[in-house]
Formats: C-alpha cells, sequence, structure tokens
C-alpha cells in the first residue's frame, strides 16, 4: 500500500497571523502597538493572506502536471516513453497509482548511481557491483568484492603512491575469493565505474600490494599452563590480528586496515592477553627492513611502516615458550 502524501495545505490564515505577530517581541521589541488599524499588522495581515492562498494551491497540482513531474525525475513508462496515466481510471485510482509512482521513483533517486566521493566508489563497488549482469555472469561467486581501499589524487598503474596526480583515484580491491590472475575481474570492475565517474576523473584498479612480516616471540608461562594450547592460541590470534578478511574480534570482523603500521606495544598486548601467558618478551619482526621501522627517541624500534595500498602478509616465525622449574626459567621441548 502506497504511503499517503503529505498534506502541504495545513497552515491557516489566522495561524499565519498569530505566528508573525509572536515574533514581534523578539524581532522588533520597539513595536508595541498591535491594533488592527497599525500599518505592520496591516502588512502582516496581508501576507499571510498571500501566504494562505499560495499554501492552498500547494495541493492543487492536477495529475496530470504531476506526471510530467515524475517524468522529469526519470520516471519510464511503456517502450521507454515519459510516464503518463492511463486513461479510463477513476479518480480514485488515478490517485493511488500516483501516489505508489511517486513513492517508486523517489526510492530510485535516493539508490547512488553517479560516483563522486571515495564513499560513493565504495558503496557502488560493495553494494551496487554485483547486482548488476555483468559482474555474476561472467565471474559466478569470484565476482565478489570484499575490501575496497580509494585513494585520491594517486595513479598507481603508473606512479609511486607519494605523488600526488590531480583528477585520478585508484582504487585497491580485495576479492572474498582468492585468484591467481584478477586482470579480467578488474577491467570489468573498471568498466562498470567508467559509466559512473565524472567524466573528468581518471580510475586505476589495482590489487593491493603485499608487505611479507615474519613475527617471532617469547612467551613467559605460569607454572598449570599447557604450552602447547598456549602456543597454537598464540598462532591462531596472530593470524587473526593480521588477517585480511574475517579477523573475528579484531577490526570489527572487517580484516586488518590498509596502510595500518604495525606496533610492538600492540603486539606485546596482543599475546600478553593470552590464558597462561605470564608476560610476553623479544618480540621480532623480520623480512622488512631500511625506512620502513620505526623508532623512538631513543632509537628503538618501536614498529614497521605500512604505507597506503598495502595489506601485511604475516609469517609466523619461532613461538618460544618457558616456564618455571624451582627458580630457573626453562624452555618447552
Amino acid at each position: 500500500m502506497p504511503i499517503p502524501l503529505s498534506n502541504l495545505d495545513d497552515r491557516t490564515y489566522a495561524d499565519l497571523v498569530e505566528e508573525a505577530i509572536g515574533r514581534i517581541p523578539i524581532e522588533a521589541p520597539e513595536w508595541t502597538d498591535y491594533n488592527p488599524a497599525d500599518t505592520g499588522i496591516v502588512l502582516i495581515e496581508l501576507l499571510a493572506w498571500l501566504t494562505e492562498m499560495v499554501l492552498y494551491r500547494l495541493n492543487q497540482i492536477p495529475n496530470s502536471n504531476q506526471a510530467i513531474f515524475l517524468s522529469l525525475l526519470g520516471a519510464v513508462g511503456d517502450k521507454g516513453k515519459p510516464w503518463t496515466i492511463p486513461s479510463g481510471l477513476s479518480t480514485a485510482a488515478q490517485a493511488n497509482l500516483l501516489q505508489s509512482k511517486i513513492q517508486t521513483t523517489l526510492a530510485q533517486l535516493r539508490q547512488p548511481y553517479r560516483a563522486v566521493t571515495s564513499a560513493d566508489f565504495t558503496q557502488l563497488i560493495l553494494h551496487d557491483w554485483l547486482q548488476t549482469k555483468t559482474a555474476p555472469r561472467e565471474f559466478g561467486a569470484n565476482a565478489e568484492i570484499a575490501r575496497v581501499h580509494c585513494l585520491p589524487e594517486r595513479d598507481l598503474d603508473n606512479a609511486d603512491i607519494d605523488q600526488v596526480v590531480e583528477a585520478h583515484i585508484s582504487l585497491v580491491v580485495l576479492p572474498r575469493h582468492s585468484q591467481e590472475d584478477t586482470t579480467l575481474l578488474r577491467h570489468t570492475l573498471k568498466r562498470f565505474l567508467n559509466q559512473r565517474r565524472l567524466i573528468t576523473t581518471h580510475l586505476h584498479i589495482v590489487e593491493p600490494h603485499y608487505v611479507n612480516v615474519t613475527l617471532s616471540a617469547t612467551l613467559y608461562l605460569e607454572d598449570s599452563a599447557n604450552f602447547r594450547i598456549v602456543q597454537d592460541q598464540a598462532k591462531e590470534r596472530i593470524q587473526h590480528f593480521f588477517a585480511r578478511l574475517d579477523s573475528h574480534e579484531f577490526w570489527d570482523g572487517q580484516g586488518y586496515p590498509f596502510g595500518n603500521d604495525i606496533y610492538l606495544s600492540e603486539l606485546y598486548q596482543l599475546l600478553d592477553g593470552l590464558a597462561g601467558v605470564d608476560y610476553v618478551e623479544a618480540i621480532e619482526l623480520t623480512g622488512v627492513e631500511g625506512d620502513r621501522q620505526k623508532y623512538n627517541e631513543q632509537n628503538q624500534l618501536i614498529g614497521l611502516s605500512i604505507r597506503e595500498h598495502e595489506l601485511v602478509q604475516i609469517q609466523i616465525g619461532t613461538i618460544q615458550t618457558l616456564q618455571r622449574f624451582g627458580t630457573t626459567w626453562k624452555p618447552n621441548i
């Protein structure tokens, strides 16, 4: 059942006059004569009368005019022609049909089509892309894009990430299902977006760049802890934390963020919270060197720098566990 249209003719002459006179002490405190013979009151009554006539006309637009307005908004009839009200309908039937068409047209207008902002591109790829005929037919389940990272003023096809290129947008896309070659998928996705981008915008659809990092750590366990269980839980927790997709309790389950720097302090907190761990020592990150390493003022390594278009691909090295035997700590074997 269509939603009834609002009554636009809901202000009477008396309402308008009363509201205007009620504003006088606020807008013009020096105006104190509210008698009907006052020139200002006469003007208020005149404008209220004119306003009431305009409000009355808002609800008197003929059905044929409303049909024309709907056609201007994109409502289409048979064979692509502008929509019109079929002849031979009763007045009540015309009103019901018109209200239904208005609701349908407004719902269509609220659906994003043109992409301008980063949020627009993300919405189109993650939600509207699979609704098109092109994506499912050519790729099936492999057409689903799980994550998108939009980088305005970047041309990752031809320039470095640090170079600003006006009127270019790079979209880093991560498919839901792993694929050896995403060239055709990215080409088809670009064709889909080219119909919706601004004419002056140049699009680049690229895969994420992966940074391989190996993590090793030494865990000191509580006396009653089962070291094998702790090791398995530590590896699982690290994998979840750096997962590209479905990161469970981390990152709202969406996966490790694009371009998110790695900090040793976060990793210490990550492993120290495991059941059975007394404290954590000697976390090491290897595989990335040079200017990616982040140091504090005391020249101590505090983490690794990840660039905007990159994701971390974690490799788990040695997770060494030690437990107390008497007064000494001994490694578990």
